[in-house]
């Protein structure tokens, strides 16, 4: 899967982006993200994959 999917609109499947979130996110919150994966919204999935989050327990901060 591209970003330039997600930049350019075209619809994307929830499956799509939550493997994509999950190769995307930190180490420190893959586990939690993998046990709450169906709950993360679509919204919550895009900013995950565009780096949009922080982490508390490496110090990553995401970019708004």
């Amino acid at each position: 899967m591209n970003l330039s999917n997600i930049i350019q609109g075209q619809p994307l499947g929830r499956g799509v982006l939550e493997k994509t979130a999950l190769k995307a996110v930190c180490e420190c919150q893959y586990y939690d993200l993998l046990d709450c994966l169906r709950e993360t919204s679509i919204s919550e999935l895009i900013d995950i994959i565009f780096g949009n989050y922080d982490c508390a327990m490496c110090g990553r901060k995401g970019g708004s």
